[in-house]
């Protein structure tokens, strides 16, 4: 049996501590949140507090789940691990990169797991594109498109690019083996100074390959959606949870030098693979991850180490265009 505290109850909380009770191998021993009303809307369910301090000074607690606004996850995680427990935190686990790297040395030091999560990643269609990707079935990767749009959920202490990139971010490094060489992101604030609502950024791989990232809080349109282009093949996943799905698209084009007129045919195009997500959900797959590596001791896809390279990515993209260091986890 793990015990586990939790620090937030807003919306993505209140999804955490649905998954992590549901766990016959977890007991939730407390909750935290600073607001007296999200605790007692519990009725008694769980033991709860206003001061995130208690649930890393009980030494009853196993782990620590942060579910904060992204300006607080560095100093509750840090809490949490210099208390000697493992920490999944919220993404991004930090908004700065010397704190996201310290968090990484304290997990360390300490051998405690510390967990980002970037839910996405154990959608088993994604790994089912990871397989299809590595296994060359779309050819030599050309191109990688992400789109998150959507309305609500309109931070005041981040902005979107750091509030929607590290899903994608971390998508892109799962999906593609080559390394990101450079990236950058413009970014629109309409509606707070300061505080971007939309942005597009953009990033080159070092095996020439090209990816995109299109995300806004202002939308009619909600998705989720990856699209990749190779040489041989195309899929397209979409992430929404209610709507999930993977489709590989087989195609051909002739080859220009043989062709004459201004329009190069393409005889094949065609949707031959759908697959549509089952029950499962990502989540209570990702929470499950996040058990076996602190029983294991062995990294998750989104471990603090893997996942200090979306935070690198997420900092690189905001200074003027340069080359990315060498990718030297894996």
């Amino acid at each position: 049996m793990i015990t586990v505290g939790l620090i937030g109850l807003g919306y993505w909380g209140e999804k955490l501590l649905r998954v992590f009770s549901a766990l016959s191998e977890v007991e939730v021993r407390v909750v935290a949140d600073r607001e007296p009303a999200r605790c007692a809307a519990l009725d008694g369910r769980f033991r709860t507090a206003v001061d995130a301090g208690a649930v890393c000074a009980d030494p009853a607690i196993d782990a620590v789940v942060v579910a904060t606004p992204p300006s607080s996850h560095f100093e509750l995680a840090r809490a949490a691990l210099l208390a000697g427990k493992h920490c999944w935190v919220e993404k991004p686990m930090a908004t700065h990169l010397k704190d996201a790297r310290e968090l990484v040395a304290i997990a360390r030091e300490r051998a405690r797991t510390l967990f980002v999560d970037e839910t996405f990643l154990y959608d088993p269609l994604v790994q089912r594109a990871r397989e299809w990707i590595h296994q060359d079935r779309l050819g030599r990767l050309y191109h990688l498109s992400f789109e998150r749009l959507g309305m609500g959920r309109i931070r005041r202490d981040s902005d979107i690019w750091w509030n929607s990139a590290p899903h994608d971010l971390a998508l892109l490094r799962y999906l593609v083996p080559a390394a990101v060489e450079s990236i950058r992101v413009e970014r629109f604030a309409h509606l707070q100074p300061g505080i971007a609502d939309m942005c597009v950024g953009s990033a080159r791989l070092a095996d020439g390959a090209s990816a995109h990232f299109y995300m806004s809080w202002l939308s009619p349109v909600k998705s989720a959606r990856v699209v990749t282009v190779g040489s041989r093949g195309m899929l397209r996943y979409e992430g929404r949870f209610a709507q999930r799905s993977l489709t590989f698209y087989d195609y051909a084009i002739a080859d220009p030098a043989t062709i004459t007129s201004n329009l190069i045919p393409i005889p094949e195009f065609a949707a031959s693979e759908t697959i549509n997500g089952g029950n499962e959900e990502p989540l209570a797959l990702a929470a499950a991850a996040f058990l076996d590596a602190v029983r294991t001791g062995l990294p998750a896809p989104s471990d603090g180490t893997r996942s200090l390279k979306v935070v690198e990515l997420l900092t690189a993209a905001e200074q003027p265009e340069r080359p990315m260091p060498p990718r030297s986890d894996e």
